[in-house]
């Protein structure tokens, strides 16, 4: 047992204090006898109420078993047909509560042996759903119900000295039922279908809640809540594997890509289509510049490079993509440019931040030029940009008006549904960065896995 002060909370039944069909004593003074609370909150239905106003039957029962227990006010109701739950609905759960603020480094002993059966189910609901509140059941020693009493004050005294309970080497019949177990049954459900959005950060809210979620869970819960907040140096500190699993396959610009494009996953599989469809833009931009910079025959030896085509943004990460050096380095690369900027109010291109449809200008220039280190896998990338034209349209009219992008309007606009449309990313990654990223899709599937299984615990 911790050393938590405690408060018992127990309602009188028909058996308590002690039962005259056996000398055993009911709930009440056993809790008592073996816990030792603090204090005691007595709760009593009329009936019941009247015989302690009438002969402090329980008070004298509570002192004569337990001297230094201070009893609190007694809960004196008019309730008189205590086999009605409504009668219980809100004075019960409203009592619980107030002993809980007013004792809050306290436990609160909830007696489940006294009084009706709705009165048990009601205190062993609250014991399920607050963490500082103990369900505790007593056995009779028939191991069946007792039978009504009635006594007088005389017979009490003499019940009370004959109490069996009361004797040296007296069975303990108090139990604690595993109730939190039906609170955690319900916190993981809760937990679980989070998980299938991948709301990892709700998720770790309600899982940091409960002492009963164990800690392997959290810490995969607080992995994963990093990762989708594109934070995988803060994940990788967490853990960087699992039940002997890499959780990281890439490095570097690869892997903030790769994370970023797990994101837009969740994205898709959530239908949050416009959120998914803003993130394209950042997307393609990030990995067409790493293919480019990475593909280009002579790396940044070579004048064509991208990099040796653009000057660095003041105060930003970002490139202008600069006409003079365009044209002093890959002319011909110009002549597209002006070509496809013929219809603008310059007539032709003028220096522009780089952007993800001008490195596909660049990659059909590269093309053109030969300019591409393998040149197999320019051809099939370009086969692959080739489907991005209509998917660019919606996504600046995402960018730049109010509008809820859905898969039909999705599919409508761009001849291509988002599962196609990340299937197409997918294979772009894959032929620049390999077969690794086949199996980092499944990065949050297989964490989801893990996490259902971790939430099982046994008691």
């Amino acid at each position: 047992m911790n050393e938590m002060k405690r408060i018992l909370f127990s309602p009188i039944g028909t058996t308590d204090p002690v039962s005259s069909n056996n000398f055993h004593e009911g709930g009440c003074l056993h809790i008592l006898r073996h816990y030792q609370p603090e204090r005691v909150v007595l709760f009593f239905t009329k009936e019941m109420g009247e015989i302690e106003r009438n002969e402090k039957r329980y008070t004298t029962a509570v002192r004569y078993v337990a001297p230094d227990c201070i009893i609190d006010p007694p809960i004196f109701t008019d309730i008189v047909d205590a086999s009605q739950y409504e009668e219980f609905s809100q004075i019960l759960p409203q009592t619980v509560q107030d002993l809980l603020q007013k004792y809050p480094e306290h436990e609160i002993l909830l007696n489940l042996s006294s009084g009706t059966p709705q009165i048990k189910t009601i205190l062993a609901m609250l014991a399920a759903d607050n963490e500082r509140c103990i369900g505790i059941q007593t056995v009779t020693p028939e191991r069946r119900a007792n039978n009504p009493q009635k006594i007088t004050p005389e017979e009490l005294q003499s019940m009370l000295q004959m109490n069996e309970d009361n004797k040296p080497g007296a069975v303990r019949r108090c139990d604690e039922p595993p109730l939190k177990i039906f609170r955690y049954h319900a916190e993981k459900n809760r937990i679980i279908s989070l998980l299938r959005t991948y709301e990892y950060n709700a998720a770790l809210t309600l899982a940091r809640s409960s002492s009963l979620v164990p800690a392997d869970a959290k810490q995969l819960l607080k992995h994963a809540a990093y990762r989708t907040m594109l934070l995988p140096d803060k994940a990788r500190k967490i853990m960087s594997e699992y039940g002997g699993q890499k959780l990281f396959l890439f490095k570097e610009d690869e892997e903030r890509i790769v994370e970023y494009f797990l994101v837009m996953q969740i994205d898709q599989e959530n239908e949050r289509l416009s959120n998914f469809m803003l993130r394209i833009t950042p997307f393609l931009y990030e990995f067409l510049h790493d293919y480019v910079a990475k593909n280009v025959k002579g790396g940044r030896k070579n004048a064509q490079h991208i990099d040796n085509l653009c000057i660095k943004k003041y105060n930003t990460d970002g490139y202008i993509l600069q006409r003079k050096k365009i044209e002093k380095n890959a002319r011909n690369f110009l002549d597209l440019l002006d070509q496809e900027f013929a219809g603008s109010n310059a007539h032709q291109y003028t220096n522009t931040d780089l952007s993800f449809l001008l490195l596909i200008h660049y990659c059909t220039y590269m093309q053109e030029a030969g300019l591409a280190k393998d040149p197999q896998l320019h051809s099939d990338m370009m086969v692959e940009l080739a489907k991005l034209d209509a998917v660019r349209k919606v996504r600046n009219s995402v960018a730049h008006v109010i509008v809820n992008v859905t898969r039909e309007s999705f599919q409508k606009d761009t001849q291509m549904t988002p599962p196609a449309l990340m299937d197409t990313f997918a294979k772009m990654l894959t032929l620049v960065y390999g077969t690794k990223v086949k199996e980092a899709r499944t990065t949050y599937s297989r964490i989801n896995n893990w996490l259902e299984d971790a939430l099982e615990i046994h008691e």
